[in-house]
């Protein structure tokens, strides 16, 4: 399983399939897409009506079920989904320029370099107080990086590397990767003033971006603009520019900058789960 998250921006297609349903059907048709290319690489005549695709879903008292159904059935239950997938034509909300882009996923295991760019964002000198700022918000709300911990027990299957990165701030207190990836990836509900904070806290968030070049021409890779009577009067981006050795992770990962600046912009939540 991924960690997966949405933009939850109000649009055509949820009030016509509810989110819930909406990244259910999502999520099915991912796995069945996953059985069908399995099975089709003993077997190019596999079909759709044969090839099974075990589902883990939340049921109403929000324990994990297991389903099991043939792709075909899947498939079936995404057309309702599949066939409104031209209205996300044009969407604002869309981290990825696909159909139902507002949802996007990071993929196990969490790789160094997306490690390395999470700490890297962490700054604690020349009288920058944000460091310990976050510092102190990690310690007062008991975010102690226990739990990826103990997801590191399990060799590169949710993180690369068996031991998260440590920084030091100028005062001896340190943060781990750990850390934060518990403060950006465990908190299920992450409300559009938490996604303006978290962005703040590690130094994403470029608010004057000029107004006087086309958007194609700035190195921002998310921005969302402002406009009255059809002209720009506000451009806010992300602080990030992209790298040569980045790799697929760390791309996934700028995607969820991405969607953290659109929820505070927007004023919608952005939903986490692993």
């Amino acid at each position: 399983m991924p960690i997966t998250y949405y933009v939850d921006y109000p649009c055509e297609v949820k009030e016509l399939v509810p989110p819930g349903r909406m990244l259910r059907l999502l999520y099915g048709m991912e796995r069945a897409n996953e059985a069908m290319n399995k099975a089709r690489k003993t077997d190019p005549a596999a079909l759709a009506s044969a090839v099974k695709v075990s589902l883990s879903l939340k049921g109403r008292d929000r324990t994990g079920q297991l389903k099991v159904a043939t792709v075909a059935e899947v498939t079936e239950q995404f057309s309702e989904l599949g066939k409104l997938a031209a209205r996300c034509d044009g969407c604002r909300a869309r981290i990825e320029s696909i159909a139902f882009g507002c949802r996007s996923r990071i993929d196990f295991p969490f790789s160094m370099k997306a490690e390395a760019l999470l700490m890297s964002r962490i700054h604690d000198s020349h009288g920058d107080p944000s460091g310990s700022m976050l510092c102190n918000y990690l310690e007062n709300n008991g975010i102690t990086g226990n739990k990826p911990a103990e997801m590191r027990n399990l060799p590169g299957v949710f993180f690369e590397s068996d031991k998260p990165l440590v920084r030091r701030l100028e005062d001896g207190r340190r943060i781990s990767s750990n850390q934060i990836f518990e403060l950006l990836f465990l908190t299920e509900q992450i409300s559009p003033n938490h996604c303006r904070f978290l962005l703040g806290m590690l130094d994403m968030l470029e608010p004057r971006l000029p107004l006087d070049r086309d958007l194609s021409g700035l190195p921002n890779l998310f921005v969302v603009q402002r406009e009255e009577l059809g002209m720009p009067v506000a451009r806010v981006g992300l602080k990030l520019t992209r790298s040569d050795d980045e790799d697929d992770c760390t791309h996934q990962l700028i995607g969820f900058f991405g969607a953290l600046l659109f929820g505070t912009e927007y004023q919608n939540s952005v939903w986490v789960k692993v």
